[in-house]
């Protein structure tokens, strides 16, 4: 049996890697693993780049840095699966809540907007600049604070001050006063919330309702050296899925991940995200784990657009380099699961639900906006 190292981060979103533990997903397949709860972004990148673990749970976006060459460049980080979609909230100060809601904003957009007139307000009385922490430089989190800030005509860059945080960290912050708010996975803004420390103002479904979030991560040697476990391994996480997503088994999920070798926050908290209206975190194993190359691209255009990388790079070619639908079908398909026609899809523009091709069924996807109305359309040859 070969043994397998995987880091995770102490969140919601991390649930399939746990379960399929918990689950026996992984003894399943032939892998002896060992989980490695880690403490920040940027350690289990580079424990994966110097070889001391194997896969990771990880942000969508990092293994996309590593293509871009950002960051430390050793080795290879691939990416066969996402971990479902969604999962995050940006929490605000209640003072700053009450400020909105003294301007009447009511949506993301009118939210931003009486932003932009707080840091102007601020700037005015000679006051410090808003301050939002996020929990890694190159993160989904990241670009959805920018994307809803210059909706709201605020310039990131020069209007608003950003810290690096780790997620259980940011509440402390907040109830300090040193941040004015910040974005993370759950369920750290709950318990921020439920701790009177700050309110969320609104959640990965009210920016895109089917938000690419976290990946699993293997590392690229590894995948190489190993072509079948790397398969089974994400086979096992897949099992994990299907089990996580019946309603039936939401209470004991809930319980799991509140353990303190798991996810180690109050159950209260864990619950108040996974719930109706929470941090909106889908695990369906057939609608939320396939690794699209147009997510991949997006993000890679997020990275353009905001400077942290030049827009010469070839798009497609880091995209399929490091996302692997490959890996997934042949996981996926083993176990009963529709497999994608193509690796690209719109991202956004579908308002209600749609049917996505597939074989041997076609899929039911949920809805997919974002909530500027933007769509972030494929070419087709």
């Amino acid at each position: 049996m070969l043994s397998v190292r995987i880091g995770f981060s102490p969140l919601n979103d991390a649930a399939l890697v746990v379960l399929a533990e918990v689950l026996g997903c992984y003894a399943a397949e032939g892998l002896d693993v060992s989980l490695s709860r880690e403490a920040n972004w940027s350690n289990i990148r580079d424990k994966l780049s110097y070889g001391l673990l194997d896969a990771a749970h990880v942000l969508a976006t990092l293994p996309l840095a590593r293509g871009l060459g950002l960051g430390p460049t050793i080795g290879q980080i691939i990416a066969p699966m996402a971990l479902g979609a969604n999962g995050n909230s940006v929490v605000i100060s209640s003072k700053l809540k009450e400020v909105f809601e003294g301007m009447g904003a009511s949506t993301l957009l009118e939210s931003a907007r009486a932003l932009r007139l707080v840091i102007q307000h601020r700037r005015a009385v000679s006051e410090g600049k808003v301050t939002l922490a996020i929990p890694f430089n190159y993160s989904p989190h990241h670009f959805v604070l920018r994307h809803w800030l210059a909706a709201g005509g605020v310039d990131p860059d020069r209007q608003v001050q950003w810290v690096v945080l780790p997620p259980s960290r940011m509440a402390d912050h907040l109830r300090d006063g040193v941040i004015d708010g910040f974005c993370s996975g759950s369920p750290w803004p709950q318990m921020a919330e439920l701790n009177g420390d700050g309110v969320v103002l609104f959640s990965d479904p009210a920016f895109w309702t089917l938000k690419p979030e976290k990946v699993l991560a293997l590392r690229g040697t590894w995948a190489d050296e190993h072509p079948e476990e790397a398969v089974a391994l994400t086979r096992a996480v897949l099992r994990a899925g299907q089990w996580a997503a019946d309603p039936a088994n939401a209470n004991a999920m809930a319980e799991v991940l509140s353990q303190k070798i798991y996810v180690g926050a109050p159950l209260e908290a864990v619950q108040k995200a996974l719930a109706p209206g929470g941090a909106g975190l889908i695990l369906d194993p057939q609608t939320t784990t396939f690794p699209w190359i147009s997510h991949a691209k997006w993000f890679i255009g997020q990275f353009v657009r905001w400077g942290l990388t030049e827009g010469d790079h070839d798009f497609d070619a880091i995209a399929r380099r490091v996302y692997r639908p490959d890996l997934w079908r042949q996981a996926a398909e083993p176990l009963g699961l529709s497999l994608p026609l193509d690796d690209e899809k719109d991202e956004g523009g579908a308002a209600e639900a749609w049917t996505l091709p597939a074989e041997p069924n076609d899929i039911l996807m949920p809805p997919n906006t974002l909530f500027d109305g933007g769509v972030f359309r494929v070419s087709r040859a």
